[in-house]
């Protein structure tokens, strides 16, 4: 008997919750050690190298996002059969993806030199390290794609602590090298190629001992593509979606560069790791939402579809509240304390980046449950999306260099994410009113914006040192947790989906699951 949805979400849960206290630990020292042995420049091209290799990835089509969404029917029936063409599609998709990632190269390659004209590293360490990046790429699509089985399946749990061990012990295999050898940046890039090499064979294993019965179907490739054309159909409208993603999450680099410089880059880059541990504790508080989503939508059931869905919309807008808010109040600080004070950036470029998180954070449930219901068809969403991020961030930016670029992003966040994505879930997905949904979207922020100002007017009212660590942690921590109780006490008694997230709750912590 197939294991409950929410005790699925809880495992994973609890070890993605574990895995990001030592990513925590891992990533600052070892962001510390590499600044401080590398440089603000070997960082910086590190990230750009790395958001030039994400654009040739577009050419991943979305098969792996059109793989898991297909795969939630026939998990749910135990269809293995099914499963296995499912599977070995993708494989076949893959490996044509493969060499055409190595196709779309070779031109980079050949760019290199006129890209990064006179850096201190030398162009020979360039091209190593974007054929090191490029190794990563072409393992996941040549050995590593099966892994969207289990992630389907809700058992990231059993693989995740794996690939996180092999992560954790390459960095500090880098830092070693770093601090003790005279390897310098080649063994840190060496140590980077041998981590890709290990997580294969560690993700191949285990996906071998938890379905051994996973299999490459016998059918041949042309009659498996041909019964399963609507999974390329799916593909293909996730090809201009994944457009829409990478000009969102992965250009704004490259107009820092362009704009400003490489070492801008890496200043960005700082607040922008702080910003994505935050979305990583989110990811593992939901841990597994997305399978979960799949499998309830797969239930046919829509009256409990819906009660799920202010639950996670309501707990999910204001664990993204907290997260803002104690980002808002601690990244100062934090910085100065981790880095130093001159890799601060202004209250204004603060401000933009917590509503780019904010956006980002809060619409996970639509999303969800835009791809367990497989939405892809507004295709010319995600176009207009990059045009407006894109272009935004090059004209403001332009005039306004780094907020500049982060108003760009907001724009296109705002008219895409915000308005149109709810319209289009509501409409062909849940098949129901979204008039309500914008009314709960706006009382729900409302509610979040004055829970800050009362909890930082509550701040004010405590005279201390700023400098001094001991009474700053103090005060933060007062901040947060009078956030916290204004935020949920107003929620719990004016909205359903609170309600419904604390009964939860209770019943997880009795153990009556």
């Amino acid at each position: 008997m197939r294991a409950s949805r929410t005790k699925r979400t809880i495992q994973n849960s609890k070890v993605s919750l574990i895995l990001f206290l030592i990513q925590i630990f891992v990533g600052f020292y070892s962001r510390k050690i590499f600044l401080d042995y590398l440089g603000d420049e070997v960082i910086g091209l590190n990230t750009t190298l790395g958001n030039i290799l994400s654009f040739l990835n577009l050419a991943e089509l979305g098969i792996g996002i059109a793989m898991a969404t297909s795969l939630y029917k026939p998990l749910h029936d135990n269809n293995q059969e099914k499963i296995n063409e499912i599977i070995t599609v993708q494989g076949i998709l893959y490996r044509r993806i493969a060499i055409l990632l190595c196709g779309l190269s070779i031109p980079i390659l050949i760019a290199l030199p006129f890209i990064f004209p006179s850096v201190e590293c030398g162009i020979i360490y360039v091209y190593i390290a974007y054929i090191v990046f490029l190794s990563g790429s072409l393992f996941s699509y040549l050995w590593n794609y099966r892994q969207v089985l289990i992630q389907a399946d809700q058992k990231t749990f059993k693989l995740t602590p794996w690939t996180n061990a092999v992560r954790f012990a390459k960095v500090f295999f880098q830092i070693a090298l770093l601090m003790f050898t005279p390897f310098g940046i080649w063994g840190w890039i060496a140590a980077e190629f041998a981590g890709n090499v290990v997580c294969v064979f560690v993700i191949n294993y285990l996906l071998k001992k938890e379905y051994p019965w996973l299999c490459k179907s016998k059918e041949p490739a042309k009659i498996l593509l041909q019964k399963h054309k609507k999974l390329w159909t799916k593909t293909k409208q996730l090809f201009v979606h994944k457009i829409g993603s990478f000009v969102l999450t992965q250009t704004s680099p490259l107009v820092i560069y362009a704009f400003v410089s490489l070492s801008t880059v890496t200043y960005y880059d700082n607040y922008m790791i702080l910003i994505g541990y935050c979305s990583t504790l989110l990811n593992a508080v939901f841990g597994g939402m997305g399978a979960s989503i799949g499998n309830l939508v797969a239930d046919n059931n829509k009256r409990h579809t819906m009660d799920v869905f202010w639950e996670l919309f309501t707990s999910r807008m204001w664990i993204a509240g907290i997260a803002c808010f104690s980002v808002y109040i601690c990244i100062g600080p934090f910085i100065t304390l981790w880095i130093g004070s001159k890799y601060l950036l202004g209250e204004s470029t603060l401000l933009l980046l917590l509503l780019t998180m904010f956006i980002r954070l809060s619409r996970s449930v639509i999303d969800s449950f835009r791809e367990a219901y497989q939405l892809f068809g507004d295709i010319w969403a995600p176009i207009i999306e990059a045009c407006i991020n894109l272009g935004g961030s090059i004209l403001f930016g332009y005039f306004w260099g780094l907020n500049g670029i982060l108003i760009g992003v907001n724009l296109s966040l705002i008219i895409i994410v915000l308005l149109w994505k709810p319209y289009y879930t509501f409409r062909y997905g849940l098949k129901s009113a979204v008039t309500p949904y914008f009314i709960q979207y706006v009382i729900h922020l409302a509610i979040l914006i004055g829970g800050a100002v009362i909890a930082k007017l509550s701040m004010k009212q405590i005279n201390y040192d700023e400098n001094a660590p001991i009474p700053t942690i103090l005060v933060i921590l007062l901040g947060v947790l009078v956030y916290i109780f204004t935020t949920y006490t107003i929620l719990v008694f004016s909205t359903k989906g609170m309600k419904m997230f604390t009964v939860r709750i209770k019943r997880i912590i009795a153990h009556k699951i």
